[in-house]
């Protein structure tokens, strides 16, 4: 096979979040970087400089010649700090080389942020005066992006075609500092969804969609004053103008191009869709190997969860799950627990015998460990260890007495003494109520309260138990202990109801572990996979949500868990394999050419 023709031009990728994990844009750029390495002769990533996630993932290295010109010359007039090295991305599989990283420090330069809140505003009318941390931290760091940019180009460190790839409203200082010095590179702006649009489906007081939809059925733009109203009037604002001002906007999903266009006052030219390196994902035969283990490390934890409280049968358990930020509304938290109040409801009625297990990976804040819960699950550590030994134990008795052609059939295989400290450990470890529905202390929050408003309280009786898990998944919690990728394999079906969604990377994820799949119409990634699921039910399944009511929402939900309920395992066993096949569909091999194509846009004009 021929390599890859690269193009003979130099990009250059802004963001908050390089070498700086923060949130979901993170995992967009740093999966795709080999594809975009593999395609382009020259790529620098800029971002913020941060000691602590520096430390671990950006390599120094001493600048070339004529970078060091131009940071020694950013810190001479404005004492901004630069610093040069390689992005170590862990994640990422084999790069021939690691990406080149300028992580800027605005230092002594901050003090310029009034007077850079002024030139926004006399240049692009960005009004800056509401904001908070995340308006007033990054812009004074995302305008020196822009005099790097510029510094760069003047000493010659960077030559030929250049196009600046900005994403979200806060690199958007960088972006209009370049169009204002008419510096000769070409823009690029990504919006991963709009500030507006978010604030408002957050809150649940307006139905967002609606509005898009009324909005550009009558050619109309959102004014200003719904910004003011949700408070995110200057964030709102230099989102506006970046978009505006850029010479291609673009945007991640066909969902949040709608949006937009109504809230922005900008269709964006090309959707970049969010995809996966698929490389770094195991394949099926070895997921089907993954699953039974860890499926059986989380039946393991289960029991020692809940039979200290009555019997239960791990065995004949199907674990559903759903994760993510705890944005209750947005990510269809409340439609997807009043479904399993629902499903727990007919389950009961039908006097069923398999038992659903419902992990809500959503971290809060948390008081602490419950002390019950720590206990059983030290009981039950200290009860399998010595089951071990004396597994080991009767193992050797069995092999002597084979050996010296002795006759087992009379032969006592437990000792006495193993059997009285089994009858110990079983009064003791027996607890009174009801399993809790957390192993962690929380104060009452929208999941707790609907939870029991639901009816979900993990009696004996219920056949929808819940275990929430409000804090990021380690394999040394000393709880569960398994890291997130190997839970979500251990797990049937992943569930995301999202009324608001940009993309939706938990979903694509999910699938690409070889784990069924439920997202909805109102999110990205169900809007890029829906047509090509064909008549096919399973693997990835899309919930109609748009234009339907909470309700109708809700009595699809429960219907779909109840067939997935009902699968037969070889069923469940081929949804995975056509979930795992439809989440190549967002391998970067096959996305990136969006990304390449927004910068011949952007540089043709």
């Amino acid at each position: 096979m021929s390599a890859v023709q690269k193009k003979d031009i130099t990009v250059i990728e802004v963001s908050y979040e390089v070498c700086n994990k923060v949130g979901g844009i993170h995992t967009v750029i740093t999966s795709k970087i080999a594809r975009m390495m593999d395609n382009i002769q020259n790529y620098i990533a800029i971002g913020p400089y941060y000691e602590k996630p520096a430390s671990i993932v950006f390599e120094k290295e001493k600048p070339p010649v004529l970078f060091q010109k131009a940071f020694n010359s950013l810190n001479k007039k404005h004492g901004i700090n630069c610093f040069y090295g390689r992005w170590s991305i862990q994640e990422q599989r084999m790069l021939k080389k690691k990406p080149v990283a300028i992580l800027i420090d605005p230092g002594d330069f901050r003090s310029q942020t009034d007077e850079i809140k002024r030139e926004m505003w006399e240049f692009a009318r960005v009004d800056s005066t509401t904001n908070d941390w995340w308006y007033n931290e990054p812009l004074p760091w995302s305008y020196a992006c822009g005099l790097l940019i510029e510094e760069l180009i003047r000493e010659g460190a960077i030559r030929g075609k250049v196009a600046a790839h900005f994403h979200e409203f806060l690199t958007g200082a960088g972006l209009l500092y370049l169009k204002k010095n008419r510096v000769p590179v070409r823009t690029v702006f990504t919006t991963h969804a709009t500030m507006l649009g978010r604030s408002i489906a957050g809150t649940g007081r307006e139905d967002i969609h609606s509005m898009i939809s009324d909005g550009l059925s009558r050619k109309e733009t959102m004014p200003d004053d719904k910004a003011r109203e949700y408070h995110v009037l200057s964030k709102h604002s230099m989102e506006r103008a970046s978009a505006v001002n850029a010479d291609i906007f673009t945007t991640v999903s066909d969902v949040t191009g709608r949006e937009c266009e109504f809230i922005l006052g900008r269709k964006p030219e090309i959707i970049l869709y969010n995809g996966l390196d698929m490389a770094k994902f195991p394949d099926m035969e070895d997921l089907s190997h993954l699953h039974i283990s860890f499926r059986d490390h989380m039946r393991k934890f289960l029991t020692a969860y809940f039979s200290p409280y009555y019997p239960i049968n791990t065995e004949n358990t199907l674990f559903y799950f759903i994760s993510g930020r705890f944005e209750f509304h947005n990510k269809g938290l409340d439609v997807f627990i009043d479904a399993l109040g629902k499903l727990n409801r007919r389950l009961k009625n039908m006097n069923s015998k398999k038992t659903v297990i419902v992990f809500v990976w959503v971290p809060c804040n948390v008081k602490g460990r419950d002390p019950d819960v720590m206990d059983n699950l030290a009981l039950f550590e200290d009860l399998d260890e010595s089951i071990s030994k004396e597994s080991r134990r009767i193992s050797k008795r069995i092999m002597d007495s084979f050996a010296q052609r002795k006759s087992i059939k009379n032969m006592k295989i437990v000792d006495e003494a193993f059997l009285h400290e089994l009858k110990k450990a079983a009064l003791k470890i027996r607890r009174k109520g009801y399993p809790p529905m957390t192993p962690f202390s929380v104060d009452p929050n929208d999941i707790t309260k609907s939870l029991e408003s639901s009816d979900l309280l993990n009696r004996k009786e219920d056949m929808v138990k819940i275990v929430y898990y409000p804090t990021y998944l380690s394999s040394t919690d000393g709880i569960m202990g398994l890291n997130y990728y190997d839970a979500m394999i251990g797990s049937h079906v992943g569930v995301f109801p999202s009324y608001y969604e940009s993309w939706g990377y938990t979903p694509l994820e999910a699938a690409a572990l070889g784990c069924q799949s439920i997202t909805t119409d109102l999110a990205g990634y169900g809007k890029f996979i829906s047509p090509s699921l064909g008549k096919s039910e399973f693997g990835v399944m899309v919930i109609p949500r748009e234009n339907k009511s909470y309700q109708e929402s809700v009595d699809y939900l429960e219907n779909l868990l109840y067939r997935i309920y009902s699968m037969s395992k070889s069923e469940r066993g081929q949804s995975k394999i056509r979930a795992k096949q439809l989440s190549m569909l967002a391998d970067w091999s096959n996305l990136i050419k969006n990304y390449l194509k927004a910068y011949e846009m952007a540089l043709s004009r």
